[in-house]
């Protein structure tokens, strides 16, 4: 295989963002859910990816009781440039992207930061709005997405969404919550109907992460 094909690899959205994981982490093994969650692909779209990058050498798998794992492949011929350039996009706040969850029920605040992680996000845990502001504030404003319930006591989704963006017109926005979107003051952010299952909130995460340009406001169903 070509130094260029390993390369360009990178470069398509799905494959781009399994390589950053994998490469982010070469000590890892990531199972299949977990490299869903993380790329916001289905099961299916995403083994298609995978067997285009094991059959060019980047990664490898190994299986564990029926279930497949994945990691980057140290003897790939240029394992050292990819990781590098991930390297370098780490540096420049890109690949490892941190999300700010604000919901004030602590168990689904858990739940869904457990999730998050597990998918290789960095996560910043608030209960409520006046938390979440001194949680940004304590990072610098260094935030990527922020992922918040719409009703909360005091600070609702919609004004903390506003808050912020004046502090980073760059944020990306996902609101949360068990009421209709056409019930509710989304101001076109995207937005995940509560209850949601892994595969909803990967999707939405993922897909605004990567979307360039302004809100839009989008179901995550």
């Amino acid at each position: 295989m070509g130094e260029s094909k390993a390369i360009q690899a990178l470069f398509p959205g799905p494959r781009r963002s399994i390589l950053r994981a994998l490469f982010a982490e070469p000590e890892r093994w990531w199972s299949l859910p977990e490299l869903a969650g993380r790329s916001g692909l289905q099961p299916r779209s995403l083994r298609a990816h995978l067997e285009m990058l094991l059959c060019s050498g980047l990664i490898r798998q190994r299986q564990d009781n029926r279930l497949l794992w994945f990691q980057a492949d140290p003897a790939c011929p240029v394992y050292a440039e990819i990781a590098s350039i991930i390297a370098k996009l780490a540096a420049s706040s890109s690949a490892f992207e941190t999300i700010l969850v604000v919901e004030d029920q602590p168990a689904t605040a858990k739940m869904t930061r457990i999730l998050l992680e597990s998918w290789g996000y960095r996560v910043l845990e608030a209960h409520g709005g006046p938390e979440a502001i001194d949680l940004f504030e304590q990072h610098g404003g260094k935030v990527h997405l922020l992922l918040t319930d719409v009703i909360m006591p005091g600070i609702g989704g919609p004004q903390l969404a506003g808050i912020l963006l004046e502090r980073n017109p760059v944020l990306r926005v996902v609101l949360m919550s068990g009421y209709s979107d056409e019930d509710l003051p989304l101001h076109r952010h995207a937005f995940l109907p509560k209850p949601f299952n892994p595969a909803s909130l990967s999707r939405v995460i993922r897909r605004e992460l990567d979307r360039p340009g302004g809100a839009l406001h989008m179901n995550g169903s």
